[in-house]
């Protein structure tokens, strides 16, 4: 179903409370292709851990630190980062201000 909506309408959520701290998001699209605009305060991480599904994040804003397996950056707008499905993965904020990113979770085929 077609829809045309207001981000700012919809109310930030806790995102997974057993592997994230201080991370929030709001669901734009929940169906096969999960697309999440996802906000993580000061000092806010997302732990490292395995998910079935892969993911694409597209850093929007704010800076932090990304880990996927063994590889360690620097986070920032424009970052894009690929997550293969099983793939250890992480995400922190090390700035002051939020770190906002849109996290897609892809199913693997």
């Amino acid at each position: 179903m077609s829809k045309i909506f207001d981000v700012a309408a919809l109310d930030w959520q806790t995102v997974r409370p057993d592997v994230a701290r201080q991370v929030f998001g709001k669901t734009l699209l929940d169906g096969q292709v999960k697309a999440v605009l996802t906000r993580v305060a000061p000092g806010g991480k997302f732990k490292m851990h395995r998910d079935a599904y892969a993911h694409l994040f597209y850093f929007v804003s704010g800076q932090g630190i990304v880990q996927v397996g063994d590889q360690q950056s620097v986070a920032h707008a424009g970052s894009v980062v690929q997550v293969d499905a099983g793939d250890l993965h992480s995400y922190e904020n090390t700035g002051t201000e939020d770190l906002v990113l849109l996290s897609l979770n892809i199913p693997t085929q």
